[in-house]
Parts: structure tokens; sequence; C-alpha cells
């Protein structure tokens, strides 16, 4: 590379760094980090995940996650505190990226491919948040450069197996493997050496079984295996049931499988590439039609084990095709990449401040050892009444009828008074009974209604409550049991019954905290 080459190549990595610690802080929180935390949280808790606490994801980043969070302790700005530990994770799958390239390529494709992959806007947003997926990368970036690099297909196995303890994709990434073993021999023209294949498979198989059985023999012992089966294998099944057109991928699959080897017997003999090359380049393309053709649900994110292949990729390619022209091109594609990102993030305007003052407002409504309704962890503190959540899966199958929306029983019965705002994730049922029941605090609701002009309401949940005004109290505390009741209200002005403890924390209807949001 020019110098000209390598000052651009440390502008834009410069670049690309400052925006990233400027995203850290400022983009949004996704809902899904909140919910990890939540699992993490119960774990702390001396809660045991599946069992006491729903999550349909393997258990291992949670598990790791629970001492940080135990250290950090009780506070409203731990989502941006638990991105931290994602810098090692990404920094391990940039690592991973120059050394695959560095390796089979070249070291000016290996620089290029890391920028580019820091620049592509999935990669670079979803490697910020506190999410299992970053883990789950690492350690498939970790078992792919000991396998194609140091060649220790059983260490590669057991790195995979711990990869499978954080997502049930790593068998997608273990079938890839294969499949573009047997895809690259026979587009090469190669004898398949089966001693040596099924030598290799044996060693990847069973460094993969030892973490999955540690983990399944520690549940088994506590009682919480079936808990386990339920939450990650049955109720994930239910999204082939609440989506339709699922199979017509799946019968598609083997007529694409077929023209991918065609291809690569095509691009074998026309150009003389590597056999590790040629390897990576079918693995990433493997792994895209299998996850299209048997995952349901499939968001970006799900890419992300084959972003650095594609980086790396994209950036040979580039420089077989238009070498005179690939710095121009490199260039110009991570400024747009860049600008798009910035654009998608709305300009890293500051969009975390929702979050921390809902958690603020967890922490000062509710005191620990109290319950609290959310949609499905968000307010992470805090044990839910009800047990599922109403994620993606989890709002199908309550919109198809394979789950009872109980969420008003489960609030009744636990004694419940606290609940996240009204939205429309809320399933009907439970939307309906925490708007009549339920009065907004802000960006959380307590219990309690409005008092109608003739001085009657009714106690949904039995417990203490004050009658207030925008004054102050009117009356109470009192004990009301759960039913119909009357006050006397001459002449007053608008009144609300409100349990008792969120007036003493300083809440009421008449002056909600952080409105605009």
């Amino acid at each position: 590379m020019s110098r000209k080459e390598r000052l651009t190549l440390i502008t834009l990595g410069a670049l690309t760094l400052v925006l990233r610690i400027l995203a850290t802080f400022r983009y949004r929180f996704d809902s899904d980090e909140p919910q990890h935390l939540h699992v993490a949280w119960g774990w702390t808790q001396g809660l045991v995940q599946y069992r006491d606490v729903f999550d349909n994801h393997a258990p291992l980043f949670h598990m790791l996650s629970a001492p940080l969070l135990k250290l950090f302790g009780e506070r409203e700005n731990i989502l941006l505190l638990m991105r931290a530990p994602m810098v090692p994770l990404f920094l391990i799958v940039v690592i991973g990226t120059w050394m695959i390239a560095k390796r089979w390529w070249s070291e000016r494709v290996a620089a290029w491919s890391v920028l580019l992959l820091c620049t592509f806007a999935p990669f670079f947003l979803k490697s910020l948040e506190y999410r299992t997926d970053n883990l789950w990368n690492a350690l498939w970036m970790i078992a792919l450069v000991v396998l194609v690099i140091w060649r220790r297909p059983f260490i590669a196995g057991l790195i995979l197996g711990l990869a499978m303890c954080v997502s049930l994709k790593t068998m997608l990434l273990i079938i890839t493997l294969g499949v573009a073993a047997v895809v690259t021999a026979i587009a090469r023209d190669e004898r398949i050496d089966f001693r040596q294949m099924m030598r290799i498979s044996i060693a990847i198989i069973l460094g993969a079984l030892i973490a999955p059985a540690i983990l399944a023999a520690y549940y088994w012992s506590i009682g919480a295996w079936p808990s386990l089966v339920f939450c990650v294998v049955r109720f994930n099944e239910l999204v082939t049931r609440t989506h339709r057109h699922v199979l017509l991928p799946r019968l598609l699959y083997p007529i694409v499988l077929v023209f991918v080897v065609w291809r690569a017997r095509d691009l074998a003999h026309s150009y003389d590439t590597p056999r590790t090359r040629f390897y990576l380049g079918v693995c990433a393309t493997i792994f895209t039609i299998t996850i299209v053709g048997f995952w349901v649900l499939i968001s970006p994110r799900d890419f992300l084990p084959m972003m650095p292949l594609f980086a790396i990729a994209l950036t040979a390619t580039i420089i077989r095709r238009a070498e005179r022209a690939s710095f121009a091109i490199f260039t110009t594609f991570a400024i747009v990449s860049l600008v798009a990102t910035s654009y998608y993030a709305e300009w890293f305007r500051d969009a975390q401040r929702e979050e921390t003052t809902m958690l603020h407002q967890v922490l000062t409504l509710t005191h620990p050892g109290e319950l609290l309704m959310d949609y499905k962890g968000e307010t992470i503190y805090r044990r839910r009444p009800y047990y599922f959540i109403f994620e993606k899966i989890g709002r199908g199958a309550m919109h198809r009828g394979f789950l009872r929306d109980t969420v008003a029983d489960a609030v009744v019965r636990e004694h419940c008074y606290v609940a996240q705002a009204d939205g429309e994730f809320w399933p009907p049922q439970a939307r309906t009974f925490l708007s009549e029941n339920f009065l907004d605090m802000g960006r959380l609701r307590a219990a309690g209604q409005w008092i109608r002009n003739d001085g009657t309401f009714s106690i949904a949940i039995e417990g203490d409550y004050v009658i207030v005004d925008k004054k102050g109290i009117v009356a109470g505390p009192t004990h009301y049991t759960a039913g119909p009741q009357h006050v006397i209200t001459p002449g007053r002005e608008r009144l609300a019954v409100l349990w008792a403890p969120a007036f003493g924390r300083g809440f009421s209807p008449f002056h909600l905290k952080d409105r605009e949001f």
C-alpha cells in the first residue's frame, strides 16, 4: 500500500472509532438489551433461568454477565455500563478478521476488510449492543481461526460448543462447516478422503458436545432441565406455527444447494483460488442459504458471523477485478457506509434518555422485592408476575391462541401494583385491564383509578390506597379490598384513588414525570 492509502486507512479508522464511541453513549437501546439484562439480573437474585425467569435463548451469555451486573448494582445507567463488555468481543471479531484475511489473502486485503466491516451499519450498530449475538460471534471467530489457521478441529469444536450454549444458531454454523467441506471437494474435483473427513468431523463434534453436556447436567441436577427444553426448544418451535410460508424455502433448499454446487464448480475452474480461500467463500454462501431456508425470524444480526467473510470476499473481489480503482472504491464505500450508519442512527442524537428515565422511575417507584409488570423485562430489576414475555414469538403465539392472556389474573394474584406504560405490544385483555385499573405516572403506571363524578370507583388489587387531587392527599391511606367502592366527593375537583406507596414515593397522576417521553 502507498503512503496515501495507509494515511487514508488511518483517517477513516479514526473517524469510525470516534463515531463508535459517540454511538455507544447516544445510540438508542434496543429492546433486547434490557430483556437480556433482566435474565442476567435473575441469576444475581438466586433465580434460575427458564424455571423462575422466562427466556428463549441459551443461557451462557446471561450466566457470564451476572457477576458484572451484580458488581454494578441497581442503577439507572446500567444499560450503558453493560455495553462495556461488548468492546472486547468486538475486538475479537476484528482481530479474527484481520488474522484470516492476512493469512490467506494479504495485508492490504486484511486492512480494508477490517475497515469495511467496521463501517457496515448492521455490524457497527449491533456490535455495540448488549446482546447474546456478540458473544456468539466472537466465539465463532475464535473457532474459525483455530480451524483454518491453527488446524485444531477438536479445540475448534470445543469453542463451538461454548457458542452452542450462547445460541442454538451455532448448529447452522456447524452444518455450514461440514456442507461447505463437501461442496468444496466436489467443486474442485478433489478426491474425497472420507477417513480424514470423518476424523475431523468426529473431533469437532466431540469437542462441541462437552460444554452443552456440562450445561445440561447442571440443569438436570437442579431439576430445571424440562424448563430449559420448553423455553429454548418447544417455545421457539411456536414460530413455525405462527408464521406462514415456512415450508416453501425448505422445499427450495435442495434446488438452491445444487445451484450453489454448480456455480462453485464454475468458479473453481475459472480462477486458481487457494483451497482455504475457496472454502471460506463457500462457508459464507452455505450459511446464507441455510439460514434463509430454515430460520423463520431472520434479522441482520443473524448474519453477524458471516459479515467478516463477506467483508473479506468483497475486498478481495474488488482488488482482483478493479485493482487500479480499488483505493477509490474502498474509500467511497467506507464513507458512504459511515454516512448511511449515521443516518440510520439519526445522526447519533441522544436516544438513551427514554430508557434511563424509565429505570430511574423503576428504582424510585418500586422497592426491591416488589413486582412490576412489563413487556419482556425492560424494567430489569424487578420480577414480573406473569411468566411469558411479549416479544415477537410470544405475541404471535398469543394472537393465535397458543398462549393464554392471563396477565390480569397474575397481576391480581401476585399483588403487583406497578406496570409499564401503555403500548401496542400488550395483549388485548391485558391492555384493557391495565388501562382500567392503573394510572399513568410517566414511563410507568401504578394501581388506581380516576374517581367518577358520583364518587364510585373499583379496586382490582387489594391494598392500601390514598385519594388524591392535584394539590395532594384528600383522604387515606385506607386499606381497600377488591371490588366496587364509593366515596363522598361534595363539589370537589377531579379525584383519583392511587396505590398509597406510589404517592408516598413522589408519584401522582396529576403530575406525570417526564411526560414528553
